[in-house]
């Protein structure tokens, strides 16, 4: 008898922090939850755009976006290298109580919260929502004035914008609503950052938003319609490298879109990858044998280390770039100076000095390959050589080499010849018994 009130006491004090626990996270949540209706009512109930409902509601769902979850069904997939998305985490669970909690109350509020939801969120918590809608709406509920138009837009025209040089690109869709109201989605994507995508916008009319843009042709942007097929693949290739790529910093615009451009792209035709194909090592060869048989390295014959210097410019463009050895601007090329060859590329003496001679060249090169004109050329040529002595000091401070760049620098310091491989091999496996037996 002793033992098991001994028993009964230790689960009562086991249970009973819990379940105040339980009860004051329940009344946070339910807080939370009635402060989204009291938003819905101000933002949503007397609105009639379907677009600003879908873009309430996407941001919404932005807020508790945090990536793949760890519990439940989602652990399994923690490790996936699928990108985060909405469908996985605190987001769809956040999203399914909130679709609980408005069938529950059965407002008018609650009625525009769920269709705003069914709009852009993925399958299953849309579809909860709808379900829950049509419950509230066999009550008598009424829906707001823009539930016939939400989430049935369709696409119908794809364009692109670009700089002269390329290293950013606006992508353009517009659409229309069945009732004739019009809007376009746009999307900003950095070529010079891994191609990622940096900010995103809804805008007017497609009509209105490209006489905008068309503005901007002066000073160097192009505008060109592509097909539907072809934008999702540029606008899917772009959201997979903010993903993936840490550095990429997407801006809130973008962040807070992300579940509404996910829902519209998947009303696009699926569309191939717009990457750059890859490059391989006989492909290099034949490039830097071309440019060195053309007029733009005519200067540069006499110089032996200048095939090494090519084939470092061309892999910058291909294994670090977005994948093209022509697309060259100012800013690749101060970066290319400034950053990635100090950091990875081991060069000495005379090697050293002649590679703003070889990128000047290149870039004449690359200019003339892709039809730029010679002003554009001219800029990306002033910015070489206005680098040209910071390149050097650059090359020469120690702080910037990577790890890789400083076991080629001790190499290097005891005579070993890096085009040697058994050499380098031999030296590699010294180094790293050296390494070890100092743990």
């Amino acid at each position: 008898m002793t033992t098991g009130t001994r028993r009964w006491s230790r689960a009562t004090t086991t249970e009973g922090p819990t379940r105040v626990e339980d009860s004051r996270r329940a009344s946070v949540v339910g807080q939370l939850f009635d402060g989204v209706l009291r938003s819905a009512a101000m933002h949503l109930c007397n609105g009639e755009e379907p677009l600003a409902a879908e873009v309430w509601a996407s941001g919404l769902l932005a807020v508790w976006d945090d990536g793949l979850g760890q519990d439940g069904d989602d652990a399994a997939e923690a490790d996936s290298p699928v990108p985060s998305g909405p469908e996985h985490g605190r987001q769809r669970a956040f999203c399914e109580a909130l679709i609980r909690h408005a069938r529950a109350q059965g407002t008018p509020e609650a009625m525009a919260v769920l269709m705003a939801i069914a709009a852009v969120a993925p399958a299953r918590p849309a579809t909860k929502a709808r379900t829950a809608a049509a419950g509230l709406a066999r009550k008598g509920v009424p829906a707001p004035g823009w539930a016939d138009e939400v989430g049935r837009a369709v696409p119908t025209e794809a364009w692109v914008g670009r700089d002269v040089y390329g290293d950013q690109e606006i992508l353009i869709v517009g659409y229309a609503y069945p009732g004739g109201s019009e809007h376009s989605l746009c999307v900003l994507v950095d070529h010079n950052l891994a191609g990622a995508a940096k900010d995103a916008y809804p805008a007017g009319a497609l009509a209105d938003t490209l006489a905008r843009w068309k503005e901007a042709e002066s000073s160097g942007i192009t505008l060109a319609p592509v097909s539907l097929a072809d934008l999702s693949g540029r606008a899917a290739d772009a959201l997979m490298a903010t993903d993936y790529h840490p550095e990429a910093e997407a801006g809130r615009r973008l962040t807070e879109l992300r579940a509404l451009l996910a829902t519209r792209l998947g009303s696009l035709p699926t569309g191939a990858s717009a990457g750059q194909p890859e490059l391989g090592s006989e492909a290099r060869e034949r490039l830097v044998a071309e440019f060195l048989s053309s007029p733009e390295a005519a200067d540069l014959l006499a110089e032996p280390s200048a095939v090494v210097v090519c084939h470092s410019l061309v892999a910058y463009r291909c294994d670090y770039g977005d994948g093209d050895p022509f697309r060259w601007s100012p800013t690749v090329a101060a970066v290319c100076l400034l950053d990635h060859f100090p950091a990875k590329v081991t060069l000495d003496g005379p090697d050293l000095f002649i590679v703003p001679d070889v990128l000047c060249g290149w870039v004449r090169f690359a200019g003339r390959k892709r039809g730029l004109p010679h002003g554009a050329v001219g800029r990306t040529l002033d910015t070489v050589v206005a680098c040209r002595d910071d390149f050097a000091a650059a090359m020469a401070d120690e702080s910037r080499f990577g790890p890789a760049k400083r076991v080629a620098m001790e190499m290097l310091a005891e005579g070993i010849d890096l085009t040697d491989e058994v050499a380098v091999s031999e030296w590699v496996a010294a180094y790293s018994g050296r390494s070890a037996s100092s743990v």
